[in-house]
């Protein structure tokens, strides 16, 4: 328990030796002037030995560590034989005053290593002391700045002082980080428009080299003199590899996974004509979910509950929609409003035993933890509206990386609803539902989301993606232009022929 708990403080992942070595052979070769070298959380050394091995031209190297087992460690094991300036030390990466350091670190010096794994809120509820001091440093507005969104991995505020300080200095950059942190770090770059160039991110097997499943990569670049007309991040598939799979990219704002697909297709980025909306959410799965057996309900509990269907809809999840093998709904939602913050008292009258049944419960459903509940009606649920109730949908996970849309229509002539790890975009007509979902299952449409998403993501698709997708513009790239008119600008011109 100790060892799982100094791992999660310090982000304690030390770099296999090989494959410190086969990133410093690819790095020394990029930049073969670089001459001094710090790794600001060199752990037992390891990309220190690997520089020292794969260039001769250092002069200097320096190495810190909050760790001071590791820098005893460090200095017994890293062997010195070229006569270098060596510098290794305890240090607090997060107490450095970048104004102090040394001369030999400001031009043709690198910064290298392998920074923590891990996001302030999980050091924080460990009480850890291994933290920068609190800030909003990615300028959140109010409501994200006290939500996930003001979470934050700790390599990314370290890269983001490292790229700071390079940013027009001859110097250079290269990190272990999860590929999530390099975007950030990207996006950073990008809006400040620091002077740094040449970024490339190269992908690494985690699972062979840290027995972890998680994105990670090693992303490289340098500082400049002069500002980039145009940033851009080039994705190669490992360290062999000497050619880019895609190209990264920035544009209105936004980072692109594919900078040159997206710009063939950048006319489709704009708002989509019919909002998509997230799945309904109860925060209580266990008590508003059922699986069918026979004709018997029952809950997450294992009871077999016997409430009538007033209040119940076939519904999906995102593994059904996921799914190539698409479905019949086996599962139904208690959905106990059909807007958010409409009473909830007539199910009293309405649907005695559904009241019964939610009373049972009463503790569990009040015990929510998320804040939306606690002015609400009892029993609420949120991400319900009309749009819930109608017959015909469009529907697509917002969990898996097989991005599929797929068409779903009335089940047992109810609505079916979706949780709320889903999206959907909803229909009163079957035809014009079967029409669009024509233009999103397109190769076109495909393309352009392949374009814009990152399949590594928590969440690669959601409802801010999902709106940037012009049907307009995809009819058009289809030749079915008149098709959409028909659908969407006819009921226009009929209510201007009215006046």
């Amino acid at each position: 328990m100790i060892k799982n708990l100094k791992i999660t403080e310090f982000g304690d992942f030390q770099t296999p030796l090989k494959l410190a070595e086969k990133a410093a052979r690819l790095i020394f070769e990029k930049y073969p002037y670089i001459k001094s070298i710090l790794e600001p959380t060199c752990g037992i050394g390891n990309f220190i030995r690997a520089s020292l091995k794969a260039s001769n031209n250092l002069k200097s190297v320096y190495g810190w560590e909050i760790n001071p087992e590791y820098i005893k460690t460090a200095k017994n094991i890293i062997y010195n034989d070229k006569k270098i300036n060596m510098n290794l030390e305890q240090k607090d990466f997060f107490s450095v005053d970048w104004s102090l350091l040394p001369q030999d670190l400001t031009n043709s010096s690198l910064f290298i290593g392998n920074p923590p794994w891990v996001t302030n809120s999980e050091l924080g509820r460990i009480s850890s002391k291994n933290l920068p001091q609190k800030s909003n440093f990615q300028n959140h507005a109010g409501f994200e700045a006290i939500t996930g969104k003001s979470n934050f991995d700790i390599s990314e505020w370290m890269l983001i002082k490292i790229a700071e300080y390079i940013s027009g200095k001859k110097a250079a950059m290269s990190f272990l980080v999860k590929t999530s942190v390099a975007r950030k770090l990207f996006l950073h770059i990008c809006k400040n428009k620091l002077l740094i160039k040449n970024i490339d991110i190269y992908k690494i097997n985690t699972k062979k080299h840290f027995n972890v499943n998680v994105d990670a990569c090693l992303l490289c670049s340098e500082g400049c003199t002069a500002p980039s007309k145009e940033y851009r991040a080039s994705i190669y598939d490992s360290l062999s590899h000497q050619y880019p799979i895609k190209i990264m990219g920035y544009t209105k704002g936004n980072l692109v996974a594919d900078i040159d697909t997206y710009n063939m297709l950048k006319n489709i980025d704009s708002q989509s004509e019919i909002p998509w909306r997230s799945g309904i959410k109860h925060d209580c799965s266990k008590v508003m979910e059922f699986n069918l057996k026979g004709d018997k309900l029952i809950n997450g509990f294992q009871e077999q509950v016997d409430i009538s269907k007033d209040y119940l809809y076939p519904m999906y999840k995102s593994s059904h929609i996921a799914n190539d093998k698409f479905q019949d709904p086996v599962k139904y939602m208690l959905v106990t409003q059909k807007k958010i913050g409409m009473e909830t008292d007539s199910i009293k009258i309405l649907s005695p035993k559904t009241w019964t049944y939610l009373q049972s419960h009463k503790d569990k459903l009040d015990s929510r933890k998320s804040s939306i509940y606690k002015s609400a009606p009892k029993f609420s649920v949120f991400g319900v509206g009309d749009y819930s109730f109608n017959l015909w949908k469009i529907v697509i996970s917002g969990l898996y990386k097989n991005i599929k849309f797929k068409l779903v229509g009335p089940f047992q002539e109810k609505p079916v609803v979706l949780d709320d790890t889903c999206y959907m975009m909803s229909f009163k007509s079957e035809e014009k539902a079967e029409f669009v979902y024509e233009l999103l299952s397109s190769k076109v449409a495909g393309d352009f989301l392949d374009s814009i998403v990152f399949k590594d993501s928590k969440r690669p698709i959601t409802v801010s993606i999902l709106n940037r997708i012009n049907l307009k513009q995809l009819a058009l790239h289809l030749g079915l232009i008149e098709k959409y008119n028909f659908f969407f600008e006819n009921g226009k011109q009929k209510q201007l022929n009215l006046f």
